[in-house]
């Protein structure tokens, strides 16, 4: 009788351990999906949006408008730093995708978590103040 009881226990830790098994699976699948996502959009905006691609700088009260040859991505003051070096200069993107984010959001939110770095040199060759916060003797307001 203390086989069969033992059979029975061994029976129900295997169900046990194939559906945690069963879930731990598709969870995994899911959570390599997204990282997958996470690192093809980081590295597009690492490739697309290189400081040397940089052609201009355009402040305003608000933002900071970063045009390169193809887009030009409207940013936040704190998402640009200023570097002495140019060997510092890079493009770093730190985020982990929420849950529930679209694909189509997912750009879109990476961009808000990218900082750019730039050498200060190149930030102030390229900078052009925008035409509305300019007064008739060229200082801003």
């Amino acid at each position: 009788m203390s086989i069969f009881y033992f059979l029975i226990f061994i029976i129900i830790v295997l169900i046990i351990y194939f559906i945690f098994r069963k879930n731990y699976k598709k969870e995994a699948a899911v959570n390599k999906r997204k990282r997958k996502r996470e690192k093809r959009v980081e590295n597009y905006i690492s490739e697309a949006f290189k400081i040397e691609n940089l052609k201009d700088v355009k402040e305003s009260k608000t933002t900071i408008a970063l045009i390169y040859p193809k887009e030009t991505l409207d940013v936040e003051p704190e998402q640009v730093v200023k570097v002495e070096n140019q060997s510092e200069e890079k493009v770093v993107t730190e985020f982990e995708m929420p849950e529930g984010i679209k694909r189509e959001e997912l750009y879109d939110f990476s961009l808000k978590h990218t900082k750019f770095h730039i050498a200060h040199d190149r930030y102030e060759r390229l900078k052009t103040v925008d035409e509305n916060e300019k007064t008739n003797s060229g200082i801003i307001k």
